[in-house]
């Protein structure tokens, strides 16, 4: 991928947004976690929302379209693959919704990129019919925090919290913003908001800048520092230790090797491999760097409490990849999106922390982002991989979308693949076919196996 590309990219990345696990050992969940495998067959019983999504649509302007929460059927099998059975019209805000959250009770969340609504809980229930609906969103209260990206529900000491983090902080106009809210799981109410701006602590003092990912594993938490929203100058390349007893930040670690597009490395995306995921795992942070194409390892000493240095496991510069975003998982394996080419990778959890390759690329297309993991009617595993990083624009081109960097990591689509082989067995355009862009996928109520941070 070109520079002028990249360059590209991160203006729009910084002026309009800023993408886990369930265990009962550790009560730390993010995004999908439930175990409801299906075990139909076409001669017993199906249910047919197990191959339903929920997805967060995006309205393009010049298209006439506007947000939207919707549920399509992903069963490539099916007559109705594709069609959206149910949309629900979102209000109209300063920017897209982002993210979709299951909590451990199956409530969900919807985080925004905006500064009208950087956290949301939506409604999700069923009718006098049974059929799934949305009957409510509500944007929630986060004390003046900005531009939501992740959630984590994670327990300290026996209770348990919600984890927000957000890129904007609570002053956009400000270099070195950024904040994780702390949030009562029950109530929503912010129960504290972390911060540490580099500019007003010691200087060799932990800070926190421009929060992206996050993850934890018993009274460690690591949240990324990754781009500003609003001013395209500013581009992080750290991860930050908070320690879960205090709320504070305790060591701010440098991620970072080359340099391919000229930004510092903008880690992203993190996940806190720990014995919860793979059994008897020495546990160590994963860090996937969003202009430095890289996959870092951060071993941690459980006993002392001490990170060693970082080491680099992947480097997409060499290897033809860029812009490495999302970690997904299932029970035997470990997948990590690449915008470009617009690939997914799969390791072996098993071999974690270390990334030992279970099989060919899954081949996706350009901005290969998110993802789920579900079952044909007929018992087909099946992986659908959408293929879309930001739905952000100018609007005075023709299409927000058709600027030429955004439409290389913008293919508005989700790509159905056979777990096993990789094989594609679909394809759905939602701007060929909807007039809008897709931002998130979730699996309808939670089904489905998925690790997420």
């Amino acid at each position: 991928m070109c520079k002028l590309l990249l360059i590209a990219l991160a203006i729009i990345l910084f002026t309009g947004c800023n993408e886990p696990i369930k265990t009962p050992q550790t009560q730390t969940i993010t995004k999908t976690a439930v175990n409801t495998e299906q075990t139909s067959t076409k001669n017993s019983a199906v249910n047919i929302e197990e191959t339903q999504a929920l997805v967060l649509l995006s309205g393009l302007p010049t298209l006439g379209t506007t947000d939207s929460i919707a549920i399509i059927e992903m069963d490539p099998e099916s007559a109705n693959f594709g069609k959206i059975l149910y949309d629900y019209p979102l209000p109209k805000l300063d920017a897209p919704m982002h993210h979709l959250y299951y909590s451990p009770n199956g409530r969900l969340y919807a985080t925004g990129l905006g500064s009208q609504c950087s956290l949301a809980e939506i409604s999700l229930v069923r009718n006098a019919m049974a059929e799934p609906i949305i009957n409510k969103f509500d944007c929630l209260n986060t004390n003046g925090q900005n531009v939501g990206e992740d959630i984590m529900w994670h327990s300290v000491n026996g209770e348990l919290y919600m984890f927000v983090t957000f890129m904007g902080g609570s002053d956009l106009t400000q270099l070195d913003t950024g904040t994780v809210g702390v949030f009562n799981p029950q109530t929503n109410e912010v129960i504290k908001i972390i911060e540490a701006r580099k500019s007003q602590v010691a200087q060799g003092q932990p800070y926190i800048m421009f929060p992206h990912g996050i993850s934890a594993y018993g009274d460690r938490m690591v949240v990324t520092s990754s781009t500003h929203p609003a001013i395209a100058s500013e581009v992080g390349n750290t991860v930050t230790i908070i320690d879960l007893n205090t709320f504070e930040p305790i060591e701010t670690i440098v991620i970072e090797d080359a340099n391919p597009v000229g930004f510092p490395s903008s880690p992203v995306e993190v996940l806190f491999v720990r014995p919860s995921i793979v059994e008897g795992v020495e546990p160590a942070i994963l860090v996937n760097t969003l202009f430095g194409f890289e996959t870092w390892k951060i071993p941690y000493n459980e006993q002392t409490k001490i990170f060693s240095t970082p080491e680099k496991l992947y480097d997409g510069a060499t290897a033809g990849t860029a812009v490495p975003l999302e970690f997904y998982g299932n029970e035997d394996e470990l997948f990590i999106s690449h915008g470009v080419p617009g690939i997914v990778k799969r390791y072996d959890l098993k071999q974690l922390p270390n990334l030992v390759s279970s099989g060919e690329d899954i081949k996706a297309e350009s901005g290969a982002h998110h993802m789920i993991f579900y079952k044909s009617a007929a018992g087909r595993k099946l992986i659908a991989v959408q293929n879309n990083l930001l739905n952000l624009g100018d609007v005075k081109d023709n299409d927000p979308t058709d600027i030429d960097f955004i439409a290389k990591l913008n293919h508005h689509s989700l790509t159905v693949h056979d777990l096993v082989t990789g094989e594609r067995l679909g394809e759905i355009n939602f701007k060929e076919k909807y007039q809008k862009g897709i931002d998130n996928i979730e699996a309808l109520f939670g089904s489905g196996f998925t690790h997420h941070h």
